[in-house]
């Protein structure tokens, strides 16, 4: 990195650190603590890391994600964005698949079908992936997001094309 450019982020950093009222502190501080994440390998993505998700397998077989809602993730009404949103079923969706296919192969979006229910509020989302079919070239789940009082956000279907993995360079 140039020293050129060191000296450009600096002088973004102290602007933002003597301009920025709380709210945005904190979005800033969520950010950075995202990117040190991922560069310690915490999380695959930078999205997944920027956005502080936790994943698990549930004991019967489905796959949670865990979004914190936080100001970075919220629309211009305090509500979690559309997109977050069909991100998050995306992302459940995606990973549950690719976690249970061969090393050598991924999967990737064909067809996703997202219905909102309600706004995203509250401290966090909940969202539940389901494998419905997996066949050798597509791949079929559904999911859902739910609150923090378990009331359902929204819902998706989705397809995944099955494609061999790209060849690390």
């Amino acid at each position: 990195m140039t020293t050129t450019l060191k000296n450009q982020l600096n002088d973004h950093f102290q602007e933002l650190l003597n301009t920025s009222n709380e709210e945005e502190l904190h979005v800033l501080s969520s950010l950075l603590k995202g990117f040190n994440d991922k560069k310690k390998n915490k999380y695959a993505t930078y999205l997944s890391a920027l956005t502080q998700i936790k994943t698990r397998f549930l004991e019967n077989g489905d796959y949670e994600v865990l979004l914190p809602i936080q100001p970075l993730i919220n629309n211009p009404l305090k509500m979690v964005h559309g997109g977050i949103t069909a991100t998050l079923l995306d992302t459940a969706m995606g990973s549950l698949i690719n976690r249970v296919l061969p090393e050598e192969k991924a999967a990737v979006t064909a067809e996703m079908n997202v219905h909102y229910i309600k706004p995203g509020i509250g401290e966090t989302l909940r969202c539940i992936a389901h494998l419905s079919h997996r066949g050798n070239s597509l791949c079929v789940a559904e999911a859902k997001v739910y609150d923090d009082n378990q009331k359902l956000i929204a819902m998706a279907t989705g397809t995944f094309a099955i494609i061999n993995r790209p060849q690390s360079q």
